[in-house]
């Protein structure tokens, strides 16, 4: 540790867990002999929950995982611990627990004895300390590819509904509360969960398509915005994930559009065959107004002023929410989006007063 620069790990508290895990790391490495007596010792300082020892025999514990020799019934002993470990009150605890279940699914052959672990990793996905769900999004990359196909099709659809939350955190002025683990997903973890959501279309088969569709078409609208993120990885990772799910989709125009970055005529073509949506691709895209990069709330008045014009002519308390949203914008700190926001107002104003189509002729 010394030779390292890293023994000031173990000098404090909030660091000593991480000092531990690289000592128990390097122990790996040396192939250390005593390896099995030191998990026997570890598991009875855990099993009865000694508050001194503890975190550090967790860190201990998660990396010596890594270990190739651990016999059967010793690896059975630790799964089990896992799953308990996995539901420990202590932030730390969970997010070590996370990292050694991490240890053992970059194993492939260890992946069938974690499956019934599934449940609690899924839970992780809700945690409000987000370096937890990204742990927690590592695990997953790791265990679905292992599964059999039917378990693998079943469980990314719930994967995938857990995932949707974590797309919605720009969604203030949504009319629903966001809950508080999804207020505050930073862009590395947001490009995980895009790249992971990407993932599970790959896995899901049958009879579990249905329930998949609904939840891709719930995605396609943020996706479609973050295209215009100014960070390459986000716009990339977007683009990708909008591809796979026009496949999914099995809808050729779209995926024609999509491969050709035509991003305002993919979104013609969403809100014209989802026209029934129009009322949920709103609600989405509202929030996007707030958006703190300027190319993404340029899109989303643009797609707001495609989009309302779905509606029908008597939403008029719709039309008046949107324009209302629309004049924030008109103080923007940015004069393209004054600009545009000015224009969709006057379009949107113009499309509310157009008088109903009684005939094909005044039409």
């Amino acid at each position: 540790m010394m030779r390292h620069g890293r023994s000031d790990l173990l000098m404090s508290s909030d660091t000593h867990h991480i000092g531990v895990c690289l000592l128990a790391r390097a122990m790996v490495w040396l192939n250390f002999q005593e390896r099995n007596w030191i998990f026997h010792h570890l598991m009875a300082i855990l099993k009865y929950q000694d508050d001194r020892r503890y975190v550090p025999a967790m860190a201990l514990f998660i990396q010596l995982l890594k270990c190739p020799d651990l016999d059967n019934e010793l690896e059975d002993a630790i799964v089990e611990e896992m799953s308990r470990l996995l539901r420990d009150p202590k932030t730390v605890v969970r997010w070590l627990a996370l990292k050694g279940l991490l240890n053992l699914a970059l194993r492939p052959e260890k992946v069938g004895k974690l499956q019934h672990l599934l449940p609690d990793v899924l839970e992780r996905l809700q945690e409000v300390d987000r370096d937890l769900t990204h742990k927690a999004i590592a695990v997953l990359k790791h265990l679905l590819p292992g599964m059999d196909r039917q378990s693998a099709s079943r469980v990314a659809v719930q994967v995938a509904a857990q995932l949707l939350p974590l797309f919605d955190y720009v969604r203030p002025g949504s009319s629903q509360e966001i809950p508080s683990n999804c207020r505050h997903v930073t862009s590395k973890l947001l490009v995980l969960s895009i790249t992971l959501f990407k993932d599970l279309l790959e896995l899901v088969r049958g009879p579990n398509r249905s329930e998949m569709k609904e939840h891709v078409l719930q995605i396609l609208v943020p996706l479609l915005l973050l295209v215009h993120d100014e960070r390459p990885s986000m716009s990339q990772v977007c683009w990708d994930t909008l591809s796979s799910a026009a496949q999914f989709l099995r809808w050729h125009q779209l995926s024609g559009l999509i491969q050709h970055k035509e991003t305002w005529r993919s979104c013609d073509c969403l809100v014209t065959r989802y026209n029934g949506r129009a009322d949920d691709f709103l609600g989405q895209t509202m929030a996007f107004l707030q958006h703190p990069q300027t190319p993404v709330r340029e899109a989303a008045i643009r797609f707001l002023g495609l989009t309302a014009r779905q509606l029908d002519q008597g939403s008029q308390d719709k039309l008046d929410a949107i324009c209302d949203n629309l004049k924030g914008l008109q103080q923007d700190s940015m004069s393209s989006v004054q600009c545009l926001a000015s224009q969709t107002i006057f379009i949107l104003e113009a499309f509310k007063n157009q008088p109903p189509a009684c005939c094909g002729l005044w039409t």
